[in-house]
């Protein structure tokens, strides 16, 4: 039996030396077909990482998110940032990160040349528009940005390189990769990421302006490096002429220009492995006469809404500004965090919901365990019981579950399972005080380390709430009095309660706090004086669901005393629209059930008053003779029905029987 050939044969393991920085990594290649291979970075810590950034021609988009055709941001980036943030802030890399801008492309030319602006003015844009989208959903800048128009002079001496190397020719004007010279006369592997790729796929990455130039070109799978200029084009001065640099030469000459060669790690959309990633290896590799210009090469996943790829060209995306109306960032990272960051990932409300209850548990849980450690005096009992055993094996069993999933490829779906495990736990134990605090601690910080690798941080948005724990501790004793009082009809005491004291404007406090309770307070006096006892509850659940609400406070009241909770305003409010959406749709699948119900009875109500002798009549397309009851016994052509055929008949006509009668009796007692 004849061997299979292996298609990534070519692929080198970097191998490990002395000061190699090994910590059981693995990444799914796509220079390996995406088979998990142990990272080994080339300068033991150092890692140096590029990845595509977006070509600014459109506003930014959720697919973006993950990452859309040629043009991504947000997949993508959201991906990529839990992945750098894992490899710097867990596995202790020293980590280098390279984005590019792409402001020179055929989609942009074109869009200038609609807008009637100058090319650079028009990217400036929606490069502005990207990095705003990039800032609001907390995705870090890359180390180095580098832009396609900053890099000419360097994208020509990088085309004469390979000219020179013999891998590349002019042609009118323009500058194009010699295919058969690369890969057959100097066997070199291409493509080296989808080998089984063809031609066709090829001419896709060539751009509009290139849809015409097949004559010009040796082979039809060799691809522009450089473009002769046309007319109200961008152009700049090269050995070939004026003109412009290709697409797929960018990223090669600025990842080199900055990281040099080889590489580490590089990142981009599944969308861009061919031809543009595969390419992009080519180019460097012809230009440095290398055979593995990067060592790893991941790709991130399709975004699908509703199972189809998202795409301008579709018409089903979402804008980033669309989706912070409807969700808080936390939530969208969440959405993604879920899924693995190589896979497709398709995008549905369904999904939505679950990202927005996960925030939910954790925003809970922070606050919980706050108050747990606010009320817990470490000067109690601190000996350990069976409770405090069973955390304590469950944080350490968590510990090595994540250890192991994060190793495996940035396996975060399971990373997130475990953290959800771990918290339901402690929230049973907080809940009934039973483990020690400074264990719960431990919990809290490592948890909020893990989650800090999505780019969530929940207790950074509470960071102030310790300047308002005094008076906010008041404001709950004094609402918990005045609701017992008015209980009792003790309206006296209400007066002195609210009497008591007049709040103070201080540093580093929230001044509408204290207005609230001030006037809270006065409002609580006149309604104590005038003995209105319904009014004194309203005006303390005003003061819990309207005016501490406005402020991010939320009172929740309890059995003892009340507590409180501090949130991002907008983010509480954002919670509440989505609640009452959530409600309106149970609401509306609930009227369509019952109205859906309500059609079945209706239809059920018809069928019955149909008598047995009539339900088979006016089937003369099926049968063409009937017995005294009705019952069919031949068929259409005059045929005797067979055995089988009789028992089906007369089983729907005794069923018919039953039903008309059922009918004829609650008929008979609705008019008795």
């Amino acid at each position: 039996m004849q061997q299979q050939k292996d298609l990534f044969a070519h692929y080198k393991q970097p191998s490990i030396k002395e000061d190699s920085y090994v910590t059981g990594l693995k990444l799914a290649n796509s220079l390996k077909g995406s088979e998990l291979v142990p990272f080994i970075p080339i300068n033991g810590r150092q890692v140096n990482f590029y990845y595509c950034g977006p070509t600014v021609y459109s506003n930014s988009h959720l697919g973006h998110a993950r990452q859309c055709y040629c043009n991504y941001v947000f997949r993508t980036y959201l991906g990529i940032d839990v992945i750098r943030r894992t490899l710097r802030d867990y596995f202790n890399y020293d980590l280098l990160s390279v984005m590019n801008i792409t402001d020179i492309d055929d989609k942009i030319i074109n869009g200038a040349k609609s807008a009637n602006q100058d090319f650079l003015e028009f990217t400036k844009v929606w490069e502005k528009d990207f990095f705003s989208a990039m800032e609001a959903l907390n995705i870090e800048l890359p180390d180095v940005i580098t832009r396609v128009s900053d890099y000419v002079p360097e994208i020509v001496t990088f085309i004469e390189k390979i000219i020179a190397n013999g891998y590349a020719y002019d042609s009118n004007g323009s500058v194009y990769f010699d295919y058969f010279q690369f890969q057959i006369k100097l066997q070199h592997t291409y493509p080296k990421m989808r080998p089984e790729t063809n031609a066709d796929l090829l001419q896709e990455g060539e751009g509009e302006s290139q849809a015409n130039k097949q004559s010009e070109k040796k082979s039809p799978n060799d691809f522009a490096l450089w473009k002769a200029s046309k007319p109200e084009e961008p152009k700049w001065p090269s050995p070939w002429g004026e003109g412009r640099p290709g697409w797929h030469i960018e990223c090669s000459v600025m990842a080199s220009a900055i990281l040099g060669n080889p590489i580490d790690l590089h990142a981009g959309g599944i969308d861009l492995i061919f031809p543009h990633h595969d390419n992009s290896l080519a180019q460097a590799e012809a230009c440095f006469n290398c055979d593995q210009w990067i060592n790893y090469f991941i790709h991130l996943g399709h975004l699908n809404i509703a199972d189809r790829k998202m795409s301008k060209s579709l018409k089903n995306f979402l804008t980033i500004d669309e989706v912070l109306k409807r969700y808080t960032p936390r939530q969208i990272r969440l959405n993604f965090a879920i899924h693995q960051y190589d896979a497709v990932m398709n995008y549905s409300e369904e999904q939505v919901e679950q990202a927005i209850s996960k925030d939910k548990a954790y925003q809970e849980f922070f606050q919980n365990t706050k108050i747990y450690l606010r009320e817990s005096q470490v000067t109690g009992p601190q000996k350990w019981t069976q409770n405090d055993f069973q955390i304590s094996n469950l944080l350490r069993n968590t510990k090595q579950v994540i250890h192991a999933a994060l190793l495996k490829n940035f396996d975060f779906p399971t990373v997130i399972d475990a953290i959800d495990k771990l918290i339901n736990q402690v929230n049973v134990q907080i809940a009934g005080k039973t483990v020690r605090a400074p264990l719960v601690s431990s919990v809290v910080q490592y948890v909020n380390f893990i989650l800090g690798l999505i780019g969530l941080n929940y207790q950074a948005q509470n960071s102030n709430s310790s300047d308002i724990k005094s008076i906010m501790a008041e404001v709950c004793s004094i609402r918990d009095q005045v609701k017992l009082a008015a209980r009792k009809g003790e309206f006296e005491a209400i007066s002195n309660i609210v009497s008591q004291k007049q709040f103070q404007y201080e540093k580093n406090l929230s001044n509408g706090i204290v207005d609230c309770i001030n006037q809270f307070q006065q409002l609580v006096l006149a309604a104590s004086q005038e003995k209105n006892k319904q009014q004194l509850f309203q005006l303390c659940d005003r003061l819990r669901d309207e005016e501490l609400f406005e402020l991010g406070i939320k009172i929740e009241d309890k059995e003892q005393a009340s507590i409180w909770k501090q949130y991002d305003p907008k983010e509480l409010k954002l919670e509440r629209e989505q609640q009452l959406k959530l409600i309106q749709q149970k609401e509306l699948l609930k009227k369509k059930e019952e109205e859906k119900k309500k059609q079945e009875e209706l239809e059920k109500l018809e069928k019955a008053k149909v008598p047995p002798k009539d339900l088979f009549i006016s089937q003369l397309d099926k049968y063409s003779e009937f017995d005294e009851k009705g019952i069919p016994v031949k068929d259409k052509d005059g045929n005797e029905l067979s055995k089988k055929q009789k028992k089906v008949v007369q089983d729907l006509w005794d069923k018919q029987n039953k039903i008309h009668n059922q009918y004829l009796e609650t008929l008979k007692k609705q008019q008795q």
